[in-house]
């Protein structure tokens, strides 16, 4: 076989293949269907207080008996329903064995930072914790113990919900001798939230 016959015949195999992936290119069926604005946009869990960054009670030289009180307002801001709770992280030194620490949830009709002025204890379940704080440190230190509180007749805080806290600090009126000179140490009240 001569050169020139495998020339032509290697063309036209090359033309025969040619023909048939042109043909697949363009004889190909389609079909669409599209699901659009496919998103994912994560929610918040914002808590906010009007006594935020402040002392609920700061006593200095305190006799027995002596007390503090200051009220909060603690408003929920995030888009997810959430629970808050109340609880110390701090180390409460020696002289929280004499220290009473009450703290009772309420309303306001205004609320302006500490005072307690036109404070209502809610219904039910106004007594969030009463008790040492020597004991709120040693059982309500994290959220998992924290103390849950939640508005008036739910289960859960949803945007803009609040409750008015009301904090008193007393030191005890039986506080022994050995107290004297004694101190708590700076300490946290936190309220914290997660979402349900």
């Amino acid at each position: 076989m001569s050169n020139r016959t495998k020339i032509l015949r290697t063309l036209l195999v090359l033309g025969v293949v040619a023909c048939i992936a042109g043909a697949g290119v363009f004889s190909a069926f389609s079909s669409q269907t599209d699901n659009p604005g496919n998103v994912v946009t994560a929610g918040t869990v914002v808590l906010e207080s009007n006594g935020s960054g402040s002392a609920l009670y700061s006593m200095t030289a305190a006799k027995p008996g002596e007390s503090q009180t200051s009220c909060t307002k603690v408003t929920y801001k995030g888009s997810l329903p959430a629970t808050v709770k109340v609880y110390t992280p701090s180390t409460i030194g020696e002289l929280g064995s004499s220290v009473n620490l009450k703290i009772e949830a309420g309303t306001q009709a205004t609320s302006t930072f500490p005072s307690c002025e036109g404070f209502t204890p809610a219904a039910t379940g106004a007594t969030v914790f009463e008790g040492t704080l020597a004991s709120f440190g040693t059982e309500r230190n994290s959220f998992a113990n924290g103390v849950a509180t939640f508005p008036a007749g739910a289960t859960k805080w949803e945007t803009n919900s609040s409750v008015v806290y009301r904090v008193t600090a007393t030191l005890s009126a039986s506080a022994p001798e050995s107290a004297q000179g004694k101190t708590t140490g700076s300490h946290i009240l936190r309220w914290e939230a997660q979402n349900q």
